[in-house]
């Protein structure tokens, strides 16, 4: 189990520090999620770092291309696989997070932002004719888009045997991957063993909560090849909330997830530390009640 580096806000910025506090909550290390920065001294970590104490790595981190991703273009790129590997292997992770989202024309991602924005206001979009005209605009440059992507993510597999590489849909109506593209770029790929999913439950609801398709559809089709999940919930009108204030489900997510897939903890730094370590335990089967055939 790990925690996000999000968490810790300004309070903690340091690697070092950041190890030391996820150690004293329980957690075997940190994470670096989507559109987190790198953790301060991640350039040169301690000597004496174990393997596998930073869980997994976001690729706009590593790549140095967090500008892009706020602006919900592109992080990918086969120009950065030098550099954003040489500053993998200094943290000893084994995993990297690829954000996908939305990279289409510019137009298309600001009125997807504005109606993720018009969602976290507690407005209700299924049906809404925005939706439905911003999904159906042409496929022609997601097609394009997608076969850079799989030229990326070949190259990236080619440079770094062993590596495990979970892509990240994001929450946007006009994001880069669907179940079906997601199907159709394993089978471009050859189905490598080391291809897989991030699941973050937040933007799994989000997506449902817009039309698209909802998370038991993802689940039943991937949910073998989900690598990690980010454990958030999603609420209606109040953005990210802990596992079991939203509308996740959590028992169908317990009946999908790997065993082998990286648990992320990740909660908006306001969120005290006692909420943090509950959260850790959402995946647990329920308790039997007293007197309960088993």
């Amino acid at each position: 189990m790990y925690l996000a580096t999000s968490w810790f806000g300004r309070r903690a910025r340091g690697l070092a520090e950041q190890l030391r506090e996820s150690a004293e909550l329980g957690f075997r290390g940190v994470a670096v999620l989507p559109r987190s920065p790198l953790p301060e001294g991640a350039a040169e970590p301690p000597p004496a770092l174990e393997p596998e104490r930073v869980g997994a790595v976001a690729w706009d981190a590593l790549a140095d291309r967090l500008a892009e991703g706020e602006a919900g273009g592109r992080t990918w790129s086969t120009a950065d696989l030098g550099p954003a590997l040489s500053r993998l292997a200094r943290l000893r992770a084994r995993r990297v997070v690829v954000p996908v989202g939305a990279v289409g024309p510019e137009a298309e991602r600001l009125r997807g932002e504005r109606l993720l924005e018009r969602l976290a206001h507690g407005e209700s979009l299924r049906g809404d004719e925005a939706v439905e005209e911003l999904l159906q605009q042409p496929a022609a440059a997601a097609e394009e888009d997608l076969q850079e992507l799989a030229a990326f993510l070949h190259a990236l597999l080619r440079a770094a045997p062993g590596l495990e590489v979970a892509l990240h849909p994001g929450a946007s109506p006009v994001s880069l991957l669907d179940p079906d593209r997601f199907a159709l770029l394993l089978g471009v790929l050859g189905r490598p063993s080391a291809l897989g999913l991030w699941w973050d439950c937040a933007d799994a609801e989000r997506r449902a909560a817009l039309g698209l398709p909802p998370p038991g559809e993802w689940l039943d089709r991937f949910g073998g090849r989900i690598q990690g999940v980010a454990l958030c919930d999603w609420a209606p009108g109040a953005g990210v909330v802990p596992p079991g204030a939203g509308t996740a489900d959590w028992a169908l997510l317990r009946e999908y997830l790997p065993r082998t897939a990286v648990r992320v903890v990740a909660l908006p730094p306001s969120h005290p530390s006692e909420w943090v370590t509950q959260a850790a335990a959402v995946l647990e089967p329920p308790r039997a009640a007293p007197g309960t055939p088993r």
